[in-house]
């Protein structure tokens, strides 16, 4: 089987049950990292841009943004702005799972409000879609492999089959294209990952497909063994990559001092900061995704 059909199968039979209580808190901590991060960057302006281009978008009120009150926007353009919210507050690209977080985070976010779903089935959509960018990135962070990731996680929250899901990635892989160059506003390539996610998704979902064996070629080109990046996947006893990176550590409820600032200039608790976005950032549509978060990086 090809490895992409490997992670729809498994992302199609994974359930809260099969994800360790660690790696819950460590996806949960980071998806609280992120989200500060986002909040922060909305409140100094640094991506203004995505806000206005996703607002030009428009579209069905299916999903919102991280903190701005621009009322629900269609998926895509939710992400896209969300990405790029992230994106600009995130850290350095080459750490692999902070840097697929902000491209699958914002999918899972904007899908799931379009779905309706509920927050445990957002958080195990977070963690697929994460450890299969984690497995894929080798030493490279870049949101073209978040986005792989992303599709999935977007398709597993559409409930798609996994043949669907296995088409969604495809598709995702013919977005995918590395950076030309340096500089430009910051989270642009997050934000458009995000986007192109939910499309691939969706183009799955109305019966387009993909290239079966397009991450087959990435591994390939990579030099990636298949049954490395396949090593361990699924089970209770299952080796997970998202988990595994130094930087999934983080204790005692602490943001790093950047985000900190961001949100408010000086050094808070990680407790205060999540009351302060609660408050700030999410209507009653994203309350249940963020309560279960809050547990869940508590290990509560």
């Amino acid at each position: 089987m090809a490895i992409s059909g490997e992670f729809a199968e498994w992302a199609t039979e994974l359930t809260m049950r099969h994800i360790p209580v660690t790696v819950r808190r460590a996806t949960g901590r980071r998806i609280l990292t992120a989200i500060a991060g986002g909040v922060g960057a909305a409140r100094v302006g640094t991506v203004d841009p995505a806000v206005h281009v996703a607002v030009g978008i428009g579209g069905p009120p299916e999903a919102e943004l991280i903190g701005h009150a621009a009322g629900r926007l269609a998926a895509p353009a939710a992400a896209l702005a969300n990405g790029m919210l992230i994106g600009a507050a995130g850290p350095d690209p080459a750490d692999i799972p902070a840097g697929a977080m902000a491209v699958v985070l914002p999918v899972a976010l904007a899908v799931g409000q379009e779905v309706k779903a509920r927050g445990d089935e957002v958080l195990v959509a977070v963690v697929a879609g994460h450890e299969m960018a984690c497995r894929l990135g080798g030493r490279d962070g870049s949101p073209s492999i978040g986005m792989l990731g992303a599709a999935l996680a977007a398709a597993r929250l559409m409930t798609l089959d996994s043949r669907r899901i296995r088409d969604a990635v495809g598709i995702a892989g013919e977005f995918a294209g590395g950076p030309v160059g340096r500089g430009g506003t910051v989270g642009v390539a997050e934000g458009v990952a995000a986007g192109n996610a939910v499309i691939a998704a969706r183009l799955a979902a109305s019966g387009a497909s993909g290239p079966v064996g397009g991450i087959d070629e990435l591994c390939r080109a990579r030099l990636l063994r298949p049954e490395a990046v396949l090593d361990g996947l699924g089970g209770l006893a299952g080796r997970w990559v998202c988990e595994a990176h130094p930087a999934a550590e983080v204790t005692d409820y602490q943001f790093d001092l950047e985000t900190c600032e961001l949100l408010g200039g000086r050094r808070r608790d990680a407790r205060a900061l999540v009351a302060e976005i609660r408050a700030l950032a999410f209507a009653p549509s994203l309350d249940s995704i963020l309560s279960l978060t809050v547990k869940v990086a508590a290990g509560t």
